[in-house]
């Protein structure tokens, strides 16, 4: 079985550089020497302390010791240890219909394999990987597993390192500014104290200051960051007063509690103090939120009486300028929390005894976020509310455990159903299946929401090839409707029939059935389903028969998409129109139907499947037209995107038939060995070389940096020439900063800087003039 690869064709997931990783060699080589004599080493240590960094930093050390690749796993916003397993597979690019998603599956996927795993904040699921790493362990000879947790896994052959707070210099020791760099804690802090005040330096006169506040903060990586957040507003001097006089009052503090934590907790104390009351009820009741959150969901989940939601903005922003709350996001803002801020405002709500309130409002939003995307599907707003979702994740994850443990089973029925687009078009189908079971595994009401959750998990599990499974939960869909009362629902179950016997190639059986679907569907002005049936019964009658027969079910879908200004059955539909052609010996209309589909499905960010599907179909339009490197490359990019879904063509058996064919074609006329030669380069290409090549254009000519003595004459200096021409490529400016190794607030700085003095109001017009290389345009 082939490994999993990353969208770049590294193996493994850990990004090329690790930026912002300040000391800690010797720790870096213990754990590189501690691997390389025990397969599972964990390290322990306070939360803050660095323990992910560290391990991170030592798995880019290790890449070249790992054939098989070294993979990242964060566990830190899963909650629900049944999902560790499932996490890890999905992480590796697993497939479902080829892999179990269990202990069992991933050990006999990674047998053989030389791989190392980071399982990164296992606290919280200790049990569940222990025993998953007690399994792979037993059964993966050549894997190796690196943990981070604030407790040890507990297993025989075990290593753990203690992972302590940042070297700090000697209380004793007098230290000048050169010598600061010897420390880890003040190299930390200067570098972060210049992110956030880019014209910081180091002088004589705060070299003590320094010292003395990396004394106080005793090195934790986390305290020294959330103490040099506050030079926006404070000195040095005061942020070392007001902490040294706080923490004089904690020596009376339990004496069971690290005196680290201690001083953490002081910091966030600190910081607690300082909000207002509104500001600290906002702080503890946004702490039900996992991974972000947006100024709707707050004034939804978190306003009442005591805090109305025509403040929540105002709110927000006070603690976006205490730090207490991060702003992310270079579209609609969001709003991130340290895990440990929001641990202590999560504490906090409890000891207000509103944690269940907000846990069930918290749900209830996003179950009606579910139901809101599920409506308006068929729309112009489909695109915007599928980034969304996607962008929820960790949130939805969140509330439908609640949903399924704590709400009604009608709850977790509808919300884990409403959510069959995000599960299908993400190719989320594992986790899909997960809460779908749960929910369905609840007291049954006899309800059509039940209906619509028996309907999804039939369809996903029929996309992941378990025919068994999903048809035993059609039957009992179908059953149940016939003893309820009429419902829009109902028309559902014949398509989804209709489907499962076209699969296997049971056109004759298939056929009715999705006509019947079709004029349920016009009745009751359903667009969804009008539009999933037309393309199927077109697609299924193209197959049955000559292609043309699908041709006019194909184009009504098209028109009857655009109409409706969605993007994704339109695409959906024009990849089957490629197929047909393709069948059809009309390569040319293939190609033109699968290049629309690709450019229709890029208008969702991160959509994978009719991606893959359009791919999929130029590859074979190209074994035919004999450019058998492209096909083979071609091939890679969609054997890649079909890992990354843990989805495959077989449950399609026709489909999967072609396939097979072009595969046997392509190589018998490149070789073998050119052919796995040329599927490794297109599954090494970036999406956007996909796209490229897949719509053969030429890559985009890099803009030239402007003449020196053009732009010196308008006043430009070198660094500034150079940014501009960051700007015409499209970097924003955080990306600016990361290409060019400084902070954010320099970058915006050169970026006005430039505009100002080129007379200009957009960065387009500094891409215009760099372009034509000259003087700027008069404005």
């Amino acid at each position: 079985m082939s490994t999993a690869t990353t969208r770049r064709g590294t193996v493994g997931n850990l990004p090329a550089e690790l930026t912002s990783f300040v000391g800690r060699r010797q720790e870096v080589t213990g754990v590189r020497r501690m691997l390389s004599t025990s397969r599972l080493v964990t390290l322990t240590g306070s939360g803050g302390v660095g323990k992910t960094r560290l391990a991170q930093r030592a798995g880019a050390d290790l890449r070249r010791s790992f054939s098989h690749g070294v993979w990242f796993i964060g566990l830190a916003e899963l909650h629900d240890p049944d999902l560790v397993a499932v996490t890890v597979g999905e992480t590796l690019g697993l497939r479902e219909d080829t892999v179990r998603l269990d202990p069992a599956g991933l050990a006999d996927f990674l047998a053989g394999q030389q791989v190392l795993l980071i399982l990164d904040n296992c606290e919280h699921l200790v049990g569940a990987c222990a025993a998953l790493a007690e399994t792979l362990l037993r059964s993966c000879p050549e894997l190796r597993i690196l943990a981070t947790s604030r407790q040890a896994l507990r297993l025989d052959g075990e290593a753990t390192l203690a992972v302590h707070p940042l070297s700090v210099p000697d209380p004793a020791v007098a230290c000048s500014p050169t010598e600061l760099q010897r420390y880890e804690s003040t190299s930390l802090l200067v570098e972060r104290a210049t992110a956030v005040l880019p014209d910081f330096q180091v002088t004589e006169a705060n070299c003590a200051t320094i010292v003395r506040l990396c004394q106080a903060l005793e090195g934790m990586p986390l305290a020294i960051e959330l103490a040099v957040a506050r030079l926006r507003v404070l000195s040095l001097d005061q942020i070392l007063g007001r902490l040294t006089d706080r923490y004089q009052l904690l020596t009376t503090g339990p004496r069971n509690a690290p005196q680290r934590q201690q001083t953490l907790r002081a910091l966030i104390d600190w910081s607690w103090d300082l909000c207002s009351e509104e500001e600290r009820i906002l702080w503890s009741r946004v702490s039900v939120f996992s991974g972000g959150f947006e100024l709707d969901a707050a004034e939804a989940v978190c306003a009442d009486d005591r805090v109305p939601s025509e403040t929540i903005l105002d709110l927000i922003a006070s603690l976006v300028e205490k730090s207490v709350l991060i702003r992310a996001g270079n579209g609609t803002a969001r709003y991130q929390i340290l895990e440990v801020t929001r641990e202590y405002g999560s504490a906090r709500l409890s000891a207000a005894g509103e944690y269940e309130a907000m846990a069930h409002r918290h749900c209830r939003w996003f179950a009606g976020l579910a139901a809101h995307a599920d409506r308006i599907w068929v729309g112009p707003q489909q695109t915007a509310v599928m980034q969304r979702l996607r962008h929820e994740g960790a949130n939805l994850r969140v509330a439908l455990e609640y949903a399924t443990t704590s709400g009604p089973p009608e709850t977790a029925l509808r919300f884990a159903a409403d959510l069959q687009n995000h599960w299908f078009v993400r190719g989320y189908f594992s986790e899909g299946r997960h809460w779908l079971d749960r929910a369905l595994a609840m007291p049954a009401p006899r309800h059509w929401t039940r209906v619509k959750a028996l309907r999804v998990a039939a369809w996903i599990a029929g996309i992941q090839g378990d025919a068994d499974r999903a048809g035993a939960l059609l039957a009992d869909a179908v059953a149940l409707a016939e003893a309820l009362p009429p419902s829009p629902e109902r028309a559902y179950l014949p398509l989804i029939e209709g489907i499962f016997r076209m699969w296997p190639g049971d056109y004759a059986e298939a056929l009715p059935l999705l006509e019947q679907a079709l004029v349920a569907f016009r009745a009751l002005k359903i667009r969804n389903g009008e539009l999933w049936t037309l393309i199927v019964l077109g697609l299924c009658r193209g197959l049955a028969g000559q292609p043309s027969d699908g041709y006019p079910d194909l184009t009504a879908a098209k028109d009857l998409g655009a109409a409706s200004g969605e993007v994704w059955w339109q695409s959906f539909g024009l990849w089957a129109l490629s197929v047909l052609r393709w069948r059809d010996d009309d390569y040319a209309g293939a190609t033109a139907a699968a290049r629309d589909s690709l450019t229709i499905g890029k208008a969702v960010e991160g959509e994978q499947f009719t991606v893959g599907l359009a791919v999929e179909s130029l590859a074979w339009i190209a074994a035919r037209e004999l450019r058998d490197e492209r096909s083979a490359m071609l091939l890679g990019v969609s054997r890649r995107m079909w890992q990354e879904m843990h989805t495959s063509l077989a449950p399609f058996r026709v489909l999967q038939k072609w396939h097979d064919e072009v595969v046997v074609e392509v190589r018998s006329r490149l070789g073998a060995a050119a052919f796995s030669a040329a599927t490794r380069r297109g599954a090494d290409l970036s999406d956007a070389d996909v796209v490229a090549m897949a719509l053969e254009r030429q890559p985009r000519a890099r803009v030239p940096e402007p003449q020196a003595d053009a732009a010196a004459d308008l006043g430009l200096t070198r660094r500034e020439r150079e940014v501009a021409a960051l700007i015409a490529q499209g970097l924003s400016n955080k990306d600016i900063a990361t290409r060019l190794v400084v902070a954010q607030r320099t970058a915006e700085g050169h970026v006005e800087n430039i505009l100002s003095k080129l007379g200009f109001t957009s960065r387009t017009q500094v891409a215009s003039w760099l372009a034509g290389q000259g003087r700027p345009p008069q404005t």
